[in-house]
């Protein structure tokens, strides 16, 4: 994906006035301590909480890696975002999905190496910081590729809620410089278990690349502005306050152009990899209209696009009424991940 002139520029004058800030202890975790391998079924090891970057002056930053046996050709790498409005939740919150760790260890006993990522929050840093944060992930997984079988070449983000405008931005925004972390990756940790002190830790020369081959988007925010317009909310006191952290102004008085860069519209063009877009038509928080926002932008650039709406479900897949989790909704939504790996990222073999 390129972007024009115009738009790297703007972008790049205006990222300057959201350099990341001292950490609020309100909004990190308390303990970022490694926990053992975790074994599931399929021979899938769960290696968690392993530091791919640390900033200095920040918690590390780490990730839950779900490994399937090395065996037979390089597997694809899912990387999972999660949601919490860029403030709250972890690595192993799948919202409404009861055990998420065994939820993704599922789809790695497919044949895929997964990834879920823990980024700094708004009290941490403003945009772009998650976003780079993400992407220094994805660089680590293809710095230590041969150590945990990943291909190179097929890699996806899938994010949820506030991380489904990270995985978005990370999609289209596949070659913007303003939006790419400096690299090597500040104090990555060597790989735990067997691959520690490997070779690729040690590596040197230019950073890969932070792009994505695939793109799956739950119930993502696309628009920072439109969101409170397509709810209905525009008269709500403090309707912008996430979106106003995440951008560190009032959203309605950012300088020209900030909420656009923080929304992958501002770099679609017919470069961009497959998406697969799922959201619940009775969502409050992040209105439908976005996810269709995104899915025409995407289709009117030629780009492979796949919308899924699920009547009457809210936010995170839930019920309505009631808010509980809708078991046959998150089925539905797991299956068409499934059915969307296969098609464009088939484990074992090159598609």
């Amino acid at each position: 994906m390129q972007s024009t002139p115009r738009l790297v520029l703007l972008v790049s004058l205006l990222l300057s006035s959201v350099a990341p800030h001292a950490q609020d202890k309100d909004d990190a975790p308390s303990s970022y301590t490694p926990t053992p391998a975790v074994s599931y079924p399929g021979g899938v090891q769960n290696l968690r909480d392993v530091t791919f970057a640390q900033l200095a002056g920040f918690r590390p930053l780490t990730l839950d890696l779900y490994v399937p046996p090395k065996t037979g050709a390089p597997k694809p790498a899912i990387v999972f975002i999660h949601g919490g409005a860029w403030r709250h939740r972890t690595a192993r919150d799948g919202g409404t999905l009861k055990d998420f760790p065994a939820v993704l260890a599922s789809i790695a006993a497919r044949g895929y190496v997964v990834a879920s990522v823990n980024y700094r929050f708004v009290g941490e840093a403003r945009f772009p910081g998650p976003v780079q944060d993400v992407e220094m992930a994805i660089r680590w997984l293809r710095l230590h590729a041969s150590e945990y079988g990943v291909d190179v070449g097929r890699f996806v983000a899938w994010g949820s809620s506030a991380g489904g405008e990270i995985a978005t931005v990370i999609g289209a925004g596949c070659g913007v410089k303003e939006l790419e972390p400096p690299g090597p990756n500040p104090g990555a940790a060597a790989s735990p278990a067997p691959a520690a002190g490997s070779a690729a830790a040690k590596k040197s020369g230019p950073s890969p690349s932070t792009c994505v081959q695939g793109v799956i988007d739950w119930y993502g925010i696309i628009d920072l502005e439109s969101n409170p317009a397509d709810l209905g909310k525009t008269d709500v006191p403090g309707i912008h306050a996430h979106e106003d952290a995440y951008l560190g102004c009032d959203v309605s008085k950012c300088p020209p152009g900030l909420a656009r860069s923080a929304s992958p519209l501002a770099y679609i063009d017919s470069k961009d990899p497959p998406f697969l877009i799922q959201h619940g038509t009775a969502d409050v928080t992040v209105s439908p209209k976005q996810s269709q926002r995104l899915y025409d932008a995407l289709r009117a650039a030629g780009v492979p696009a796949e919308l899924v709406l699920y009547p009457n479900v809210a936010h995170g897949f839930a019920k309505v009424p009631g808010g509980g989790p809708d078991e046959a909704v998150n089925k539905q939504a797991l299956t068409k991940v499934q059915e969307f790996l296969q098609h464009y990222f088939p484990s074992g073999r090159k598609p």
